[in-house]
């Protein structure tokens, strides 16, 4: 069933409340109504030849007297000679000078009581970074509602830059989990951390004297990966990304499973995520020994400002633009769960018939629903055919509307996960 506006903002407000946010900062109802009808409206249109992508936060002036007046702060504050009328046609002309990563329309209700754009908020691109575990910190955005338009009928609410609310076509998205959060998840991939954890032994027993622990390590790749599907996902263009147990191409079942577009050569450049890791890894430890750390957390991580680990770290976030492009290929993208590198445009082979699935009602998926495999889309389903035919695969499916999915095996269930973010 569709959502309308005013059933979006009533939905934003209980969620609002229930996480403890300023009430003060949530505008009265019929003004978030009017809000997210507007930019609904909007991200329906198009400037020139591409949708209207904006962000806009409510917020009134005097809030950034300080950054207006003296430009003491990261943000730069624009205050318009007059302001423009809130209206769809007005954000599709002004998201075109406003770019979605960089800056915000501020938006408040006039004296009159019409709603007005007075500004432009630029935050710079950092605050994307920093939303996927990024060690910089994001320009300050003070605890106000922000609403995001990402593509044609894609509305995001937040606080701030934490998340509230998110509705795509007139779904509210409101049943679905975290997968990352799960315990099954991450036991998946915990081979491949302990083999990083020995080589880092290794360097520690060489005179560093300092190590880093197995959470980091967790942390950093589900980082990585969450950053791969928000790209994928604001593209509108959809894709799959596929997990293969580690000794996959030993045993023969890229061949078996998958005719590719593109088979990468299994030489060393396939293993470029485990290099950075590694590099990663060895130099937090080795700042870790010179503060007279034992043991380098994530935390600890987030708060060493060096050189070196900033060229890692956009060598990281590089990775994972190449694997956001590498999934606009039509088919599936291949890794290993070291993130080896497979192949691309990899069309799922096998005759293993699925008829139903089970739609996971928590983490564990202790409790399930049982679906119709047929009322997926031809993506969902080849996925639900590998996994059942691999039962140590993991496959995570994004529709051109944005929807996510993890599909595994679990509790010798056939079983996907709604990603909600």
């Amino acid at each position: 069933m569709s959502a309308y506006p005013i059933d979006i903002a009533t939905a934003l407000r209980e969620r609002w409340i229930s996480r403890d946010h300023p009430l003060d900062a949530l505008p009265d109802h019929n003004v978030v109504v009017t809000l997210l009808d507007t930019m609904y409206q909007a991200s329906l249109l198009r400037e020139e030849k591409s949708a209207v992508q904006c962000r806009i936060v409510f917020v009134s002036q005097d809030v950034f007297q300080r950054e207006a007046a003296d430009g003491s702060s990261p943000l730069h504050v624009l205050r318009f000679d007059e302001p423009a009328p809130y209206t769809a046609h007005n954000l599709r002309k002004l998201a075109a000078a406003a770019g979605y990563y960089r800056a915000l329309l501020a938006v408040y209700r006039d004296p009159s009581g019409q709603l007005s754009v007075w500004g432009m908020i630029v935050t710079g691109t950092e605050w994307v970074n920093h939303l996927e575990g990024g060690r910089l910190p994001a320009a300050p955005l003070p605890d106000k509602l922000v609403i995001q338009a990402l593509s044609p009928g894609h509305i995001v609410a937040t606080c701030g830059y934490t998340r509230i609310l998110e509705s795509n076509t007139g779904q509210l998205l409101k049943d679905g989990f975290d997968p990352f959060l799960s315990k099954w998840l991450p036991q998946r991939f915990v081979a491949i951390r302990e083999s990083l954890l020995d080589e880092m032994g290794d360097h520690a027993a060489q005179g560093t004297g300092c190590q880093v622990c197995d959470d980091f390590v967790k942390d950093l790749a589900q980082r990585l990966v969450r950053r791969v599907l928000r790209l994928v996902r604001m593209r509108g263009h959809g894709g799959m990304l596929v997990y293969l147990p580690e000794n996959a191409c030993d045993q023969g079942i890229p061949d078996e499973w998958f005719r590719f577009r593109v088979r990468f050569q299994p030489d060393d450049s396939t293993f470029r995520f485990r290099r950075l890791m590694l590099k990663l890894m060895k130099r937090a430890a080795e700042i870790g020994r010179v503060r007279g750390l034992a043991v380098v957390t994530l935390n600890d991580y987030l708060q060493m400002l060096d050189a070196d680990l900033a060229s890692i770290d956009e060598a990281l976030i590089e990775f994972s633009h190449l694997l956001a492009d590498l999934m606009n290929v039509d088919g599936s993208l291949v890794l290993d769960r070291s993130f080896r590198l497979i192949g691309f445009g990899g069309e799922i082979l096998g005759n293993s018939h699925v008829s139903s699935i089970h739609r996971a009602l928590d983490l564990e998926a202790a409790k399930t629903i049982s679906e119709r495999a047929d009322s997926s889309g031809t993506r969902h389903r080849s996925a639900y055919r590998l996994v059942n035919g691999i039962n140590d695969a993991i496959a995570v499916v994004v529709s051109q509307d944005g929807d996510v999915r993890f599909v595994a095996c679990l509790n010798q269930k056939l079983t996907y996960w709604p990603y909600l973010p």
